[in-house]
Order: structure tokens, then C-alpha cells, then sequence
């Protein structure tokens, strides 16, 4: 019962992140330049393919290299071994609700670009449609199935990357907290 709770309380989590990231993604699309708003697809289909990456990777990942590491205390290790530990979970969110999140979302920008290109443009709705479309989905397709051999192949580097990255913005948003307290503190 308790992975059925936790699959629906994932199921409401996603919904609501999607819901919430794709009103905005499309609502700008909308009113940006055709050039940026492939930007912007091309953005959201890396976030899905690294994301698929990250999740494979933390599966795979073995906690050994990141004990050794965390014990010397290198930076981003302790995290790392965090990540590594809680495979299963972090590849719940990145896999399943970042990357599929995205996967979605990048097909509704790419058939905002291809009505664009129908309208402004006067490309035909037929085929233009088809090809933005499934370029999109080779993209993130093609992405994540390279991606995803390379983070079974990589993961403890992969790991220990984000477990880093992770790291660093943890303090970065723990010194910005502190700044704030202290702004509002002074006054």
C-alpha cells in the first residue's frame, strides 16, 4: 500500500509541475522570435535527455568510489553518495517526472513552432507539422537512448558531476538565505 500512496502522491506532484512549467513554456513560446522558441525546444528536449541520463546513472551507480571520496571530504562527494544510495528515488525524478515531463512538454512547443511556421510563414500544415514534430521526437528519442547506454557506462563520473553541481548550489542558496535573513534582520 505504501508504493501505491507514494505512486499517487507522484502522480499529483507531476501534474501539478507540468501543469504549472508548461503554461509558462508555451504561453512565452508564443510570444518570442522563431529562433529563440527553437532555443527554448532545444533546451527542454537536453534537460529531458541529461535528466534520462542522471536517473540511469544513480541507478547503476555503485556507493564504493563515493565513500572513499566523501571520507577525504571532497567536494560534491557526500551528496554523490547520497544520489548513489537513493538510486531508485533519483531515478524516479529524473526519469519519470523530469524527463517525461519535458518529453511532453517539447511536443507541445514543437507544435506551437510548426503553427507558427503555418501561419507566419505559410509552410504547408501537412508536412510541416510532421517534420517539426518528429524532429523533436528523434531528438529526445535518439538523446535519451545514447544517453542513457552512456550513463550506464559512466555513472559513477555522472554522479559524482551532479553530486557536485548539486553541492554547489546548495550553498549557493544557503549563503543567498543568509543574505536575506540579514537584509531583513537590519531593518
Amino acid at each position: 500500500m505504501n508504493k501505491f500512496l507514494s505512486s499517487i502522491v507522484i502522480a499529483i506532484i507531476t501534474f501539478f509541475i507540468a501543469v504549472s512549467v508548461s503554461s509558462v513554456s508555451q504561453t512565452q513560446v508564443q510570444y518570442v522570435p522563431l529562433p529563440m522558441a527553437v532555443i527554448i525546444l532545444l533546451i527542454i528536449i537536453i534537460t529531458g535527455v541529461l535528466s534520462d541520463m542522471i536517473g540511469v546513472a544513480a541507478t547503476v551507480a555503485r556507493e564504493e568510489p563515493f565513500n572513499a571520496k566523501a571520507a577525504k571530504k571532497i567536494f560534491g562527494a557526500k551528496t554523490a553518495l547520497y544520489l548513489a544510495k537513493n538510486g531508485d528515488k533519483v531515478s524516479s525524478l529524473m526519469c519519470d517526472i523530469v524527463g517525461d515531463i519535458c518529453g511532453t512538454i517539447s511536443g507541445a512547443i514543437s507544435a506551437v513552432i510548426a503553427l507558427d511556421l503555418i501561419n507566419y510563414y505559410g509552410f504547408s500544415n501537412f508536412w510541416t507539422s510532421l517534420v517539426i514534430i518528429g524532429l523533436a521526437s528523434a531528438l529526445t528519442v535518439g538523446g535519451k537512448a545514447f544517453f542513457k547506454h552512456y550513463g550506464m557506462k559512466k555513472s559513477t563520473e555522472i554522479i559524482f558531476l551532479a553530486g557536485k553541481t548539486l553541492t554547489l548550489f546548495i550553498y549557493i542558496y544557503r549563503y543567498l538565505l543568509g543574505l536575506l535573513k540579514r537584509g531583513v534582520s537590519d531593518e
